[in-house]
């Protein structure tokens, strides 16, 4: 063999090797997120946990449920290491296509177990309750009711407000359905259509209303209302808390490594930062929800009020009403 073409596949064969070796450095320091959670929310969060370790992340927002639908028709082929998903109902779609690996036991361990999937597939980040929002003057005609069911009567005809479209909404009937059982959750929604409620698009159009005098009630997310007063240096409206069933259901916004991911030490270390005291304090003062680990009481005067029933959604009702 000619000298000059063996000494040129030995060249050749070093740039493969160094070529192959530096893309690997770049898979390994860098990450895909499919993120439902608004990047206004996040990307803060996301810059510093590059700051902190040094790895690079490439996010991809969406709604929660369109991203959930996108990495089941990628599969196998998708480029994502992590789904952030607003909902727990996105996150057990995923993990129902058998498209989340394990997480690990160190990083499930910092999680609480109320907030942890019970096949340690995904774990939640931040949590937020269902309340009523009121105004602060506003007294209910005898006390806060005690469960959705007592939201049923005819006292309240004209007076509620409701968001159906929503997630937060839909992932409350999914518990319905699952503690209460078809029948008698749409019994519910037949009643609750009768009673002429006020239909908003999401939840803080709601909020805006109730302190604007214009709706009497909204059911909503808690931190709506208090990121509205807080924006607005007013305590003109307040949460109540039912004490019951799903009206006191407190949804995570949960995170997940996809099993075809090739850096999943770097995804995991993403989601023990998302836990991590910094993140955790970013989340309280850009989205006003309460840490995982603190989740009773946190706020204002919540644990004055009712304990919140914590509830974990079950897959089978989640995918029947979802698909």
């Amino acid at each position: 063999m000619n000298k000059y073409f063996r000494i040129n596949k030995v060249a050749l064969a070093l740039l493969i090797t160094l070529t192959s070796c530096i893309q690997s450095d770049n898979t390994e320091s860098s990450l895909v997120i499919y993120s439902g959670r608004q990047e206004s929310l996040v990307s803060e969060i996301f810059t510093e946990f590059t700051n902190e370790t040094g790895i690079k992340v490439e996010v991809r927002y969406a709604k929660s449920n369109e991203l959930a639908g996108t990495i089941i028709l990628e599969g196998e082929n998708s480029p994502a290491d992590i789904f952030y998903s607003q909902d727990p109902v996105s996150l057990s779609l995923v993990a129902s296509e058998g498209l989340f690996d394990n997480i690990s036991e160190s990083t499930l361990e910092k999680v609480p177990s109320w907030a942890v999937d019970s096949n340690g597939l995904w774990v939640g980040v931040s949590g937020r309750s269902r309340s009523l929002v009121v105004k602060s003057s506003y007294q209910l005609d005898n006390e806060v009711p005690n469960s959705l069911y007592d939201l049923n009567q005819e006292k309240y005809r004209g007076r509620l407000g409701l968001a159906p479209t929503n997630s937060s909404f839909i992932t409350m009937i999914s518990c319905m359905v699952y503690l209460d059982g078809e029948e008698k959750t749409f019994e519910w929604l037949k009643g609750i259509n009768n009673l002429e409620y006020s239909e908003y698009p999401k939840n803080s159009p709601q909020v805006a209303a109730v302190d604007a005098g214009e709706l009497e009630i909204g059911l909503v997310n808690h931190y709506y209302t208090l990121r509205f007063n807080a924006e607005n240096s007013s305590d003109n409206i307040v949460n109540l808390y039912m004490a019951e069933g799903c009206g006191a259901l407190v949804m995570p916004s949960g995170i997940g490594v996809l099993s075809t991911s090739k850096n999943k030490d770097a995804a995991l270390k993403l989601i023990d930062f998302l836990h991590s005291e910094y993140a955790q304090k970013a989340f309280l003062s850009i989205m006003l929800q309460r840490h995982t680990d603190v989740l009773m009481g946190l706020f204002l005067d919540l644990e004055k009020h009712h304990h919140l029933n914590l509830f974990q959604i079950h897959i089978q009702y989640l995918l029947r009403l979802i698909l």
